[in-house]
């Protein structure tokens, strides 16, 4: 009969057993690792990346106003809007606005007082448009669409004659693309160009932000986001 454990080599008179252990001890099994942790799966890993796509655009965007970091949120309940003189949409007249309140301002800020400027036409002026209740709206041509928010103001604006309206456009586009904007959307209230001074001066950081104030620039209330047509009525109408 032949020896099953002859594979293990002459018995050199050990045992079956003892020849088994010297086997362990020369050729010990392999040790195993832990099992692998299974990966969890990559179903929704185009709908993160997405979202985080989109919070860094929100982000670089946000960054690029040239805001003060005061606030974001526009100006405050009971606060005075600060005057301007700008240039008009649809206007000639050319230059950055003029955001001196007093004399004695920065020549950065305009040579004389903003409410010194003369009554010319492609200036629009807040120190004479806020001696009326007012509406005013700041919208921007990137990062948001909020040009349709003008779209209501218009609308509610024919049926209010007693409220003053103003748009402050924050943009880098050409005068005559920015007039082209305004002709083609039919905008008939004062459009004033922003390089950022103006939203740095009011810290508006988002699209579109409505302000109301009572006669004198006295503020009211400030809306964030679209502000529909019966809320801007109503609120219009208890400046009066």
């Amino acid at each position: 009969m032949s020896d099953r454990f002859e594979d293990l080599g002459a018995g050199n008179g050990r045992s079956p057993g003892e020849r088994l252990a010297e086997r362990d001890r020369t050729h010990p099994e392999p040790v195993k690792g832990p099992p692998e942790v299974p990966r969890p799966g990559n179903k929704y890993a185009w709908a993160v990346g997405i979202v985080a796509l989109m919070g860094l655009g929100v982000l670089l965007f946000t960054t690029t106003l040239p805001n003060t970091g005061e606030g974001l949120e526009g100006p405050k309940a009971g606060t005075t809007l600060r005057v301007f003189a700008s240039p008009s949409a649809t206007g000639d007249v050319e230059g950055d606005p003029n955001v001196c309140q007093r004399k004695g301002c920065p020549e950065q800020q305009g040579r004389i007082p903003a409410c010194d400027v003369p009554p010319v036409p492609g200036v629009v002026n807040l120190c004479r448009l806020r001696k009326r209740p007012l509406v005013m709206t700041f919208v921007f041509d990137r990062g948001a669409d909020c040009l349709p928010q003008v779209d209501r103001t218009e609308r509610v604006m024919r049926k209010l004659r007693g409220v003053q309206f103003v748009t402050v456009f924050f943009s880098k586009k050409k005068r005559d693309e920015l007039s082209e904007i305004v002709r083609n959307r039919g905008w008939k209230q004062p459009v004033a160009v922003d390089d950022g001074a103006l939203v740095n001066m009011y810290g508006v950081g988002g699209c579109p932000t409505t302000v109301f104030a009572r006669p004198g620039g006295k503020v009211v209330t400030t809306k964030l986001g679209n502000v529909t047509e019966g809320e801007l009525r109503s609120t219009a109408s208890r400046l009066q």
